[in-house]
């Protein structure tokens, strides 16, 4: 909806009060969400989606030229479990990593009150993790892997490997003829 000024229908976009709401929620989403970004070790030439989360963002190293696409989480654990990105690597928008879970045989009660697992996990270096990847505690991916979209990781996966599924499988070798 335009009026035929050049410029007009952008300048009523910025003034609307629905706007200033939604960069206020942003901001607040980043400021609490990205607060422990600031205390990972991160290699140089690392690209960051303003909507990464990380959690205990101290236990949390992203290897250099790597890449990590809108939405997606990064959550060590509260204690000991570490998460770590080689060189290189790729995360499609929305992969969630955690080295955190809840002991959820622990015994009865909220779930929230139970106590937590913690294990390491560990993204090899040039390896690529497609949109809505979700690897648990754990886990290790081997250099040159990749992970296709959706699936999920709960066992360690070897170099140079393509894996698929829920829970993901390994598919064939990178290199192989389909």
């Amino acid at each position: 909806m335009s009026d035929g000024r050049p410029g007009s229908s952008a300048a009523r976009r910025v003034l609307r009060p629905r706007t200033w709401r939604r960069w206020a929620r942003m901001a607040n989403f980043a400021g609490y969400d990205g607060a422990s970004i600031d205390d990972a070790t991160i290699g140089a030439g690392v690209r960051l989606s303003p909507t990464v989360s990380v959690r205990n963002g101290s236990r949390v190293t992203i290897g250099e030229g790597s890449h990590i696409g809108q939405g997606s989480c990064l959550w060590a654990g509260d204690s000991s479990g570490r998460i770590t990105l080689g060189d290189h690597a790729l995360l499609g928008p929305d992969v969630f990593i955690t080295a955190s879970n809840y002991d959820f045989d622990a015994g009865p009660g909220p779930v929230m009150d139970l106590p937590k697992r913690e294990a390491d996990v560990v993204i090899g270096a040039n390896t690529w993790l497609g949109t809505r990847v979700v690897v648990l505690p754990g886990v290790t991916i081997g250099d040159g892997t990749i992970v296709a979209a959706g699936a999920v990781v709960t066992r360690d996966l070897p170099p140079d490997s393509v894996a698929a599924g829920v829970p993901a499988k390994v598919v064939r070798r990178r290199g192989a003829a389909t």
